[in-house]
């Protein structure tokens, strides 16, 4: 079985960690997986994800900035269009290809490749990262978009034979918007990597270094990840923990922003802004803080609780994001309003109950490590992927 997977860039994201994780599995189970993307960047990843088979265009593709209607549309053209070059070049050899989030799919139906086709969507069309700003500020952005969602229903429903999805709550919106089932398979995380014990030595078990509680939030710096809560939350913690500190990973379009909420609220000194950074270094924080923060909206699942939680961290989680149903129904972590207040509350109940919090955090690792790993999460959407072949196999057979 030959697979190319194609996603839009290749970074150290979650979508992105997912999809490298999965084809990394796939080839240790026999099957020949492949990924197209327009930009690669794996320098923040782990080594062995770099021997994966890249297909990339002849000449570097750099990501657009998306600053208003114009700059939206052109840079979903030309991602779509160098998409749909790419793929017309390297599909032919591959048994089956498998877009992930937009534009891919609407490009692998533009290039014809004549093969079966898995949709693995982690999100359905929204305004999300970039262009939730351009789409709150833009009344004629606005009316693009609903037009935009019309030809994704129709690109959908014409050309993507099963749709394997992340979470119950992205199952929902694939239902609402497509009036299409289809198949959860929870991505993983690499829990002997996260809970690896001989690393935990160098951390500094939940303080900072003047003493206090250190506050964690990953995410790419915009507004769905909600990091400004985060720093307005620690402006009211201050009260109570003048020696707290707030660690921000991530980079993004909301740093400027961010900045200067924590210089208004008198707290620049206390967020620490650490960029980007390598997945040894994001467990050493996960080891190093005392309470994950993720009050994350627009999230329709979201690896980082789970990895806290294999780490030996709790996380604090908003209500509505996919990972929160699981978090509240296996007791494994606080799921909260996301409120600036709701989430000081919180950090506090954490900080003042450590047994409470262990058995937690104990009861989140045992689930993580039996069910979230990423071998499960291969071998579902391997037995996908056989079935779809299989199925077109004996439609060929039935037309002689």
């Amino acid at each position: 079985m030959k697979v190319l997977f194609v996603t839009p860039h290749i970074f150290a994201g979650g979508a992105e960690k997912a999809v490298l994780n999965l084809v990394y599995q796939l080839n240790s189970m026999g099957c020949d997986a492949s990924i197209a993307a327009l930009s690669l960047d794996i320098s923040k990843l782990p080594s062995h994800l770099s021997k994966l088979n890249f297909i990339l265009p002849e000449k570097p593709f750099e990501q657009s900035v998306m600053k208003d209607v114009g700059t939206v549309l052109a840079s979903a053209l030309r991602e779509v269009t160098s998409l749909v070059e790419l793929l017309r070049k390297s599909s032919k050899s591959f048994n089956l290809v498998c877009p992930c989030n937009f534009p891919t799919y609407w490009a692998t139906y533009l290039a014809r490749t004549k093969k079966p086709i898995v949709w693995l969507s982690s999100e359905v069309l929204a305004p999300y990262n970039q262009t939730k700003d351009v789409y709150d500020r833009s009344p004629l952005f606005r009316i693009v978009f609903i037009i935009a969602k019309f030809i994704d229903k129709l690109i959908v429903n014409s050309s993507v034979d099963p749709i394997v999805t992340c979470s119950e709550l992205n199952s929902l919106l694939i239902k609402e918007r497509y009036g299409r089932d289809s198949i959860v398979l929870h991505t993983g995380v690499d829990y002997d990597f996260f809970n690896a014990e001989a690393h935990k030595g160098s951390a500094l078990s939940g303080m900072n270094k003047t003493g206090g509680p250190m506050l964690l939030h990953v995410g790419a710096l915009m507004q769905r990840k909600n990091q400004i809560l985060s720093v307005r939350a620690l402006k009211t913690l201050k009260s109570h923990l003048s020696s707290a500190k707030l660690v921000l990973v991530g980079e993004g379009p909301w740093k400027p922003i961010l900045q200067a909420e924590a210089r208004k609220l008198g707290v620049e000194k206390d967020v620490t802004f650490s960029g980007s950074v390598s997945e040894e270094k994001l467990r050493g924080l996960y080891y190093a803080c005392a309470v994950n923060l993720f009050p994350v909206k627009d999230q329709t699942w979201g690896l980082v609780p789970f990895e806290a939680l294999a780490a030996g961290k709790p996380s604090i989680v908003a209500k509505g994001c996919g990972a929160a149903e699981y978090i509240a129904r296996e007791k494994i972590g606080i799921v909260i309003e996301p409120t600036v207040q709701n989430l000081a509350d919180a950090v506090m109940f954490v900080l003042k109950n450590p047994d409470m919090t262990e058995d937690m955090v104990k009861r989140g690792q045992l689930f993580v490590r039996e069910n979230l790993g990423w071998d499960k999460y291969a071998s579902g959407v391997y037995s996908v992927f056989q079935k779809v072949l299989s199925s077109k196999s004996r439609s060929k057979t039935d037309q002689f």
